[in-house]
């Protein structure tokens, strides 16, 4: 069982990454394949610092419990229909679709977090896109509540 402030160490045997860190215009901070990934196949197993704190860049293990100082998994980007999933039993990036060398790698956020860091707006450009992204146990901030109003053309709950 994981306490505060224990260090999760991933296998050392582990193959070089197939990740990099990159800076992107509009989306800051970013990770994006360095080769191709099949579909299923495990991009990273990854580890860092678990304790109670929640960052920016952290992600919820289970309720409580958070890990932060990731080589990269708490740069992935969210999109409504990602391309990656987190499983965070075993501490791995899985690959829910092919993935493109280069191609920016993304989770749902929601799928983790119960509470983000910060709630935002999301342009992810998926079908089915929430457009106000949260934690999947959080209620729509009143900052996106008028968001989604003014995107809605009606007028904003006070």
């Amino acid at each position: 069982m994981f306490t505060s402030s224990r260090k999760f160490v991933a296998d050392p045997a582990a193959s070089a990454p197939l990740l990099a860190v990159c800076r992107d215009a509009a989306l800051g901070l970013c990770v994006r394949a360095l080769g191709a990934c099949a579909a299923g196949s495990v991009i990273e197993r990854f580890e860092g610092d678990i304790g109670p704190r929640v960052s920016q860049h952290s992600l919820q293990v289970r309720p409580g419990s958070h890990i932060a100082g990731t080589r990269h998994i708490g740069y992935l980007s969210h999109a409504c229909d990602p391309n990656c999933r987190l499983d965070m039993a075993r501490f791995e990036l899985v690959a829910l679709r092919a993935i493109a060398a280069g191609e920016l790698l993304s989770i749902d956020y929601a799928a983790t977090e119960d509470r983000l860091y910060v709630q935002f707006a999301c342009a992810c450009g998926a079908p089915d896109c929430r457009r106000w992204i949260t934690g999947r146990d959080e209620p729509i901030s009143a900052a996106g509540a008028r968001y989604l109003a003014a995107q809605d053309g009606a007028a904003a709950p006070v």
